[in-house]
């Protein structure tokens, strides 16, 4: 699949954590291919944090969106030039 250009949006302690409010990565169209690209922009914990390599997919207690959608409710995930990724952390309530 040909590269594709994206913007990843970081919320709450992900964007204090790490600094940036939001990215513009490229990925070879894979949700890991943009970890991957964002963790070398922004640290390698990133891609830890968020994604579970083991697994090939989001850690549970994260939230991902691509385009509004959560991606634990699409079951083949194509990244396309021009998403929009949000990533949230876990909510805490208080």
């Amino acid at each position: 699949m040909a590269d594709a250009t994206v913007k990843v949006r970081l919320f709450a302690t992900l964007r204090k954590k790490y600094g940036v409010k939001e990215l513009t990565v490229k990925c070879d169209g894979t949700l890991r291919g943009v970890m991957e690209n964002a963790s070398k922009i922004i640290g390698e914990g990133f891609i830890k944090e968020i994604y579970d390599e083991k697994q090939g997919k989001v850690k549970e207690n994260m939230i991902v969106m691509i385009n509004g959608r959560n991606v634990k409710d699409i079951k083949e995930i194509k990244i396309k030039d021009g998403d929009i990724i949000a990533i949230f952390p876990p909510l805490a309530g208080g």
